[in-house]
């Protein structure tokens, strides 16, 4: 269920009237609205469908082709990777570090070649980081890009992530920091163009498939019962919105789409208010990270104030088998929806593996095994209430470490 958003119910329903005033018109608005944030020139955003169409935009802005090669963290969602086969480029993965949930430069440095064109740099969570200069001078033939999906608002040193790398791709994917159930747009670098394709406009069934499952997921984070009923009525009428198995399983690239009206909508809703939704997540984690400290053996990642999380990560001091599980009994026991991001090196487990071998990324794999997330929504209040489940997750994660020194 949805974990991390900006859109509460009430503020879903008073967008709906503003999408009479038509979809170029929105996402007209949208676009110089992001570049007024985000201090770019409005030539420099371009609106997708998908996060992943963006970062397909990317590559094809730096000419990606045969020949060369792409770079992509071992701790990624399986859309990612699936955007560069079609390029005739091959595919490499390199391992993350535990301490940063990013890069080790040093590793990567290694690991890039002559014909490396690409490397995708990660932000997890939105841990927002910074290639370092003397990477970028030796290796002046690569791109750094942003997969900045996780990372809408966060900052770097005072710069807007995605703003000074060679491009970055942002996500309004149901469970992002921006909440446009489908939809993402990429940042060009300064200087580049890139012409305006014609897209596909998403049809009439499938915007209404993505309202109700918004609908749903929104009543969800605030009221779990309804929520749930909700879900279950939109999965029997077959009105589910999601990425497709073939994405999945099959690892197949996403067709670019234009970026749908009721997206746009919903997302200028959120940009204005968005310095008191901010705000409002960082008393959440402020919170987490208290609550977690308290329990010895709980590893917690701190990043800057101008850090918009996602999801808020800890990771437990073992493995887990069943992440799945664990977390629903975590969840069940406390109140709160515990997320398993990343359950796997190429999310979510089960996905295409482009290739990847086991034993290749062995820290993204501990990662894997050990991560959970706790939810960074607006419409989870800082109140008593919130006291009382973070009580319960302390006392359930006391007695399952216990369990576990127990059984040694």
């Amino acid at each position: 269920m949805l974990t991390a958003n900006s859109l509460t119910f009430s503020r879903f329903l008073l967008s709906l009237p503003g999408m009479l005033a038509g979809r170029r018109y929105q996402r007209r608005k949208l676009g110089r609205e992001l570049a007024t944030l985000l201090q770019v020139e409005e030539s420099r955003i371009m609106l997708y469908d998908s996060g992943r169409a963006a970062f397909a935009a990317l590559l094809q802005l730096h000419g990606v082709g045969p020949g060369d090669e792409v770079i992509v963290p071992a701790f990624t969602c399986v859309v990612v990777p699936n955007q560069v086969p079609p390029s005739g480029a091959t595919l490499r993965f390199v391992d993350i570090e535990r301490g940063s949930l990013g890069y080790d430069w040093q590793l990567l440095d290694m690991h890039i070649r002559r014909h490396t064109r690409v490397v995708v740099v990660p932000h997890n969570f939105g841990i927002a980081c910074e290639v370092p200069t003397w990477l970028r001078e030796k290796h002046r033939q690569v791109r750094f890009v942003d997969d900045a999906a996780h990372g809408f608002a966060s900052r770097c040193a005072g710069q807007w992530l995605g703003s000074y790398h060679d491009g970055a791709f942002f996500s309004f994917e149901y469970s992002k920091n921006l909440t446009g159930g489908i939809g993402g747009f990429a940042l060009l670098p300064a200087g580049a163009y890139l012409p305006q394709p014609a897209l596909p406009e998403a049809s009439c069934l499938d915007q209404w498939r993505l309202l109700a499952t918004l609908k749903a997921h929104i009543l969800s984070a605030r009221w779990p019962l309804p929520g749930r009923i909700a879900m279950a009525a939109v999965r029997r009428l077959g009105l589910v919105y999601r990425s497709g198995d073939h994405e999945v399983v099959d690892g197949a690239p996403h067709p670019a789409r234009e970026l749908p009206l009721l997206s746009a909508v919903l997302l200028r809703a959120q940009l204005a208010r968005l310095p008191a939704t901010l705000a409002h997540k960082q008393r959440l984690v402020a919170r987490y990270q208290q609550a977690l400290a308290a329990v010895p053996g709980i590893r917690q990642w701190h990043a800057d104030t101008d850090c918009h999380w996602v999801r808020y990560p800890f990771a437990l001091p073992f493995h887990v088998v069943d992440k799945a599980r664990l977390a629903r009994e975590l969840g069940a026991a406390c109140g709160l929806n515990i997320g398993v991001w990343f359950d796997d090196v190429i999310h979510p487990a089960g996905s295409f593996r482009h290739g990847y071998h086991t034993g290749a990324a062995p820290h993204a794999e501990e990662l894997a095994a050990t991560v959970f997330n706790l939810p960074v929504n607006i419409n989870l209040a800082v109140d008593a209430a919130l006291e009382r489940k973070l009580q319960r997750l302390q006392q359930a994660l006391h007695s399952l470490l216990q369990q576990q020194e127990a059984a040694r």
